[in-house]
């Protein structure tokens, strides 16, 4: 006679493991080093530069303003809070390395000189400050238009079927 108890359990069991082959065997994750997984990494290393630069501007009004009312605790705070940014910076940046493509990652190495000259100019004059800000911006802007050319995000030359792109180009220039 069958246990009813190890029945169940049986399955259970089998039950479970064909849910998981299932989810093993479907595509629903992204591609190993494909345009989703590229896409994630673009954005996460862009969202980490513009912290990275946001948080270098928050340091210079705090270097200015806050050592007369700034504590011993607050001062830790503030050490501790620019570690986490250098952090997620590299962490972001070494992601970049390991999933770009070779343009993108070039194009990341030049914005991540830019965006350390940020950082390391905080305690510079303002226009020195403001310039290095405004080259780091510069080399954001051009990193954003290479990723967005590896990511295929607008057509190549030989790409005449995406018809709505051409239809909406044609109209703009016959606005123009």
């Amino acid at each position: 006679m069958v246990d009813p108890v190890s029945a169940a359990a049986a399955a259970a069991a089998r039950t479970a493991v064909s849910s998981v082959s299932r989810k093993l065997l479907t595509r629903t994750a992204p591609r190993l080093g494909g345009r989703d997984e590229r896409r994630t990494v673009y954005a996460r290393f862009q969202h980490a530069l513009a912290e990275g630069v946001s948080f270098a501007q928050y340091l210079r009004i705090e270097r200015q303003f806050g050592p007369q009312l700034m504590a011993q605790r607050t001062r830790r705070e503030l050490a501790m809070m620019v570690h986490e940014r250098q952090t997620e910076l590299l962490q972001a940046y070494l992601e970049m390395r390991l999933v770009g493509n070779a343009e993108p990652v070039g194009a990341a190495d030049e914005v991540m000189d830019k965006t350390s000259a940020v950082l390391d100019k905080v305690s510079a004059s303002d226009e020195e400050f403001q310039a290095a800000i405004a080259e780091a911006m510069a080399m954001q802007r051009d990193f954003t238009d290479v990723c967005r050319a590896d990511l295929w995000y607008l057509p190549q030359w030989w790409q005449l079927y995406r018809v709505a792109w051409w239809k909406s180009r044609v109209k703009w220039l016959r606005r123009g």
